[in-house]
């Protein structure tokens, strides 16, 4: 033997059976780590793909600047492309149109379209300036096709262009439309459409640097360079984001939560690990000692615990790795083919190198920073421990426990908790984790659920709306729609702007009003967050605003419309329009106080019986001034990223959960281990299994009794003050206390309580007193 290092790999093999439950801890740890930053890794690529498609490859978007200043920028050698886009009428407010359908003009070049938006979808973008690209929607709007001649309608003439291809710089935003077209031509074309109307030109310069982390530097140097406003520069913040390199506070928020989850996992590792190697090294504190005797210095000891743990790596970390990326198939492939929408282009069996890389240094990281206390306290050992046989870990007992709290099995069990400190808070610590992690996240769902619009009770499936909000439908039109077969509801609305108006609330000049139906009046009460919602009637003068953070109304401000007061009896957490100086009443009052009119927004839910007869009969009743918008597929997207958020989020806490349990189950068998002799003195003198089995629990439900108490006592207040910063903030819920789900958190800690004590106190029970008396 060389040195004390060559006993490892020695009592690794003595101590097989031993290790076996801290290389499973390992091996829990780096599973962690390698799904969660595999399935990331995952996600992002989906992203980086969507993104491309939603939002182009540009960096940077600069507005109000001259050709000569684009020159100069495209001559930078970190700049890859430049390209110009403008659009003009995309409201499709102003009377420009081809065959009937309304118009909007897009003046750009092949470069922005072909490169930085990947927009040309088929054909070719034009190559002379009496050629155009219409959105993809025109092949069913006007029937078009690639060849075709059609002529386009302006207030200033009529101009005829040549079809040479199809798509659009946003083809989405047209898609479901039977009359609004996208017309992409020139810039030359464009600007003499533009001056033939007399209409200022303001194209914007697109930018695309070789990577974002150049264009975040070009950023400042740019807005020094040429004197630029913040509103004259802007980055894409979908694609720099998911570089991370994004100046957007949104992002920074996004980064932030990912370094805190990163900790968390890391936090929960090293606990893990460094519970079980407490309780390993306790087992052999007589095996320290002896290495002391025959001159091993403190610093060996050290070392050597510390080798012992990367050498439990070799097996560990690898079994960790695999497991992790088979996981993490099984989550992406029920992202992709269970959920579908958005996530069905989500890679399945795809390697990820930064999940596997991230696995093995977190996971050998975790492991050092685990072993530092063991190691320590390993080092502490005396040769006169070792020699005399006094190798428990307990400070010197002064006097007997006492035996005030019920039966003395009970006050042992406590004791045993209690006697090392760092064992104690190891454990308490596990188990505030989880709890803590299972309050904060269910404010991340809640959160969840009201930003994605397609979980809102009255979400459309179909909305028709007039131009720039015009009122132009008749009302007897969601009578007939209602009838339609497939069709489960229908409401109408109407929305008037910049009513002038006085209120109670100062700097109030006008609002912004909203009719609901009876539908949505029903639908309405179930969102109230503010007030009381039975004070509103038609012939009533109480009315409802939005709660938003840019809308100054709350509940009891008055406001004076055209010499009608009107009293804010309750604040909505949503609404048909989310603007600020929104206000909402019943159809009869908005009657009342602007005249009957016609309605501005009809919003059609479908249920499982329909089909695209169904859509095309309500397209059917569509004339020209109105938009059709079809969003069953954005409202399945959104429903499929929500369940997605929650499988992805519930399934980060199970696996927390999971290592709770299995930690304390561990850390209760290791420490009954390293107590057998004194388990088996005990049974020697009298005490019988089920008073072993009690103070076992004793001891098992002090560490989850101390847990609970400090999980809830930092986890409700972490809990309530991301629910007022996230959701009251926004949509005025008030926070209240999470009475259900704290009763889940007692019955899991219980639970793993209970399971934590049965096998120990079975093998206890299983072994003679002559063995229990003699193991080591």
């Amino acid at each position: 033997m060389k040195s004390y290092l060559s006993l490892i790999p020695i009592s690794a093999k003595v101590r097989k059976r031993q290790n076996r439950m801290t290389r499973l801890c390992i091996i829990i740890s780096v599973l962690l780590v390698t799904t969660i930053f595999s399935v990331a890794d995952m996600m992002i690529r989906k992203e980086s793909t969507s993104m491309l498609e939603n939002n182009g490859n540009w960096h940077v978007q600069l507005d109000q600047i001259s050709q000569d200043i684009g020159k100069e920028i495209s001559r930078r050698p970190d700049v890859k492309a430049i390209g110009w886009s403008e659009v003009f009428n995309q409201d499709a407010d102003e009377p420009y149109s081809i065959d009937g359908k309304k118009a909007a003009l897009i003046g750009t070049d092949e470069a922005y379209m072909t490169q930085l938006m990947n927009g040309l979808k088929e054909g070719k973008f034009p190559q002379s300036d009496e050629e155009v690209m219409l959105s993809t929607n025109a092949k069913e709007a006007i029937g078009a096709q690639l060849g075709d001649r059609i002529t386009l309608h302006t207030p200033a003439g009529d101009t005829v262009f040549t079809v040479s291809g199809f798509g659009a710089d946003d083809d989405k935003y047209y898609q479901g439309q039977t009359y609004l077209v996208g017309i992409c031509m020139t810039r030359t074309s464009f600007s003499a459409i533009m001056g033939e109307n007399e209409i200022a030109e303001s194209p914007s310069c697109y930018v695309q640097f070789q990577d974002a982390a150049k264009a975040a530097k070009a950023i400042s140097e740019l807005t020094a360079q040429y004197h630029l406003s913040k509103d004259r520069i802007s980055e894409n913040t979908a694609v720099m984001g998911i570089s991370g390199k994004s100046s957007s506070k949104v992002m920074k928020n996004i980064y932030g939560i990912a370094a805190v989850l990163f900790v968390l996992v890391l936090l929960a590792g090293v606990l893990m690990i460094s519970g079980s190697m407490n309780s390993n090294v306790t087992q052999r504190t007589r095996f320290f000692g002896m290495l002391r005797c025959i001159g091993a210095s403190r610093g060996q000891i050290i070392r050597f615990v510390r080798l012992e743990a990367l050498n439990w790596c070799k097996t560990a970390v690898p079994v960790g790795v695999a497991l992790g990326t088979a996981i993490s198939w099984a989550v992406c492939a029920l992202l992709h083919y269970g959920i579908g929408g958005e996530f069905a282009t989500t890679p399945v069996f795809a390697f990820s190198p930064v999940g596997v890389i991230s696995g093995i240094v977190v996971g050998i990281t975790t492991v050092l920073l685990a072993a530092q206390s063991p190691a320590k306290h390993a080092a502490r050992v005396s040769p006169v421990a070792a020699i005399s046989g006094n190798t428990e870990t307990e400070r010197s007992v002064r006097r007997a426990v006492k035996s005030s709290f019920g039966k003395i099995e009970w006050n042992l069990g406590i004791h045993h908790a209690a006697a090392s400190r760092k064992n104690w808070v190891l454990m308490t610590a596990s188990f505030a984790l989880s709890i803590i992690l299972l309050l904060t996240f269910s404010v991340g769902m809640d959160l969840a659920r009201e930003l994605i619009p397609s979980l809102r009770s009255w979400q459309p499936d179909i909305i028709l709306t007039g131009y720039a909000n015009a009122l132009v439908m008749d009302r007897a039109l969601v009578d007939e729609i209602d009838k339609i077969p497939g069709v489960k509801h229908t409401f109408g609305s109407c929305y008037a702007d910049n009513i002038p108006a006085t209120s109670s609330r100062a700097s109030i000049d006008h609002i912004n009003l909203v009719s609901y139906d009876t539908y949505m009046m029903e639908c309405a009460q179930k969102s109230v967050v503010q007030g009381d919602f039975s004070e509103i009637s038609g012939d009533g003068s109480k009315v409802m605003t939005i709660y938003n953070k840019n809308n100054p109304f709350r509940v009891g401000d008055t406001i004076d419309v055209g010499g009608t007061e009107l009293e804010v009896a309750c604040a909505l957490s949503e609404g048909l329009f989310a603007d600020d100086l929104i206000i909402i009443c019943p159809q009869e009052m908005f009657d009342r106080l602007m005249g009957e009119e016609k309605y501005g927004t009809i919003g059609v839910q479908l249920d499982k019986t329909a089909t695209e007869e169904t859509v095309e009969k309500i397209s059917s009743f569509v004339t020209g001034d109105v938009i059709f918008s079809d969003t069953r597929k954005s409202n399945e997207e959104n429903i499929s990223t929500y369940w997605a958020t929650r499988v992805v989020g519930y399934g980060f806490l199970i696996i927390i959960g999971m290592i709770t349990v299995f930690n304390i189950i561990n850390s209760i068998s290791m420490s009954v281990s390293a107590r057998t002799k004194q388990y088996g003195a005990m049974r020697a003198v009298g005490m019988d299994d089920s008073q072993l089995t009690r103070m076992i629990t004793a001891e098992t439900f002090t560490y989850a009794f101390s847990g609970l108490v400090v999980g809830c006592g930092i986890g409700i207040p972490l809990s309530r003050s991301l629910y007022v910063q996230l959701i009251t903030r926004h949509f005025g819920k008030a926070w209240t206390l999470p009475t259900l789900l704290i009763c889940i958190i007692v019955l899991f800690v219980l639970a793993a309580a209970l399971a934590a004590v049965y096998v120990p106190a079975k093998r206890i029970r299983s072994m003679a007193v002559t063995d229990t008396i003699n193991e080591l």
